[in-house]
């Protein structure tokens, strides 16, 4: 079972309890955990909005995009297929360190000067959870064009995997582990209103 901080969040108060305290609970409970992985976004990479995306007129494959990051407006060229004008996207600005160690620098990709770069979940060390770009809106809660992703809890997490044995199948649920976390730290449930229409 893989849950993460925010999400247990939702179901019970974690206030006040480090996630290390978390790890050390649930193995005391009976709910082994196999590892916990902190994702944290680095610095200068922030919200942007694509506001043109044309045709890179030398590559097939690229595209030059007009991207605002809400102090100005920047030239990027990008090669997903998913990228498109009016997408809220995540930028590597220049000087950004990512994950891998590149060094975000401003460019010249087949001619065409680029200043920045628009990232994938991987290149910002997530999870590849969608092809392409990431494609920002309104589930992640409110946000800024220019904002730090650091500064946006949803994607400064901590993932927790929880290795369940077969007796424990009232834990194959966000609610039944919050069920039990409630239990040993002597916190409520949360009321929550789960909407059987909506799509799964």
């Amino acid at each position: 079972m893989i849950v993460t901080r925010s999400w247990l969040n939702e179901w019970i108060d974690l206030s006040g309890i480090a996630t290390e305290d978390l790890a050390k609970t649930f193995n005391a409970i009976g709910l082994e955990v196999d590892r916990i992985h902190k994702y944290e976004i680095p610095k200068k990479i922030i919200v942007g909005k694509v506001l043109e995306c044309e045709k890179h007129p030398d590559a097939d494959k690229l595209n030059v995009c007009k991207v605002d990051i809400g102090t100005s407006i920047r030239q990027i060229v990008c090669g997903a297929s998913n990228v498109r004008a009016g997408l809220d996207v995540v930028v590597a600005t220049i000087g950004a360190v990512m994950p891998s160690g590149l060094v975000i620098k401003p460019v010249k990709l087949r001619g065409v000067e680029s200043e920045g770069m628009i990232c994938s979940a991987s290149e910002i060390g997530l999870e590849d959870c969608q092809s392409g770009i990431i494609e920002l809106d309104s589930s992640i809660g409110e946000y800024e064009l220019g904002q730090e992703v650091c500064t946006i809890d949803t994607f400064n997490d901590d993932l927790i995997e929880i290795e369940l044995t077969a007796n424990r199948g009232d834990c194959l649920s966000i609610r039944g582990v919050a069920r039990d976390l409630s239990a040993a730290y002597d916190r409520p449930i949360k009321e929550t209103t789960i909407n059987e229409d909506e799509d799964r």
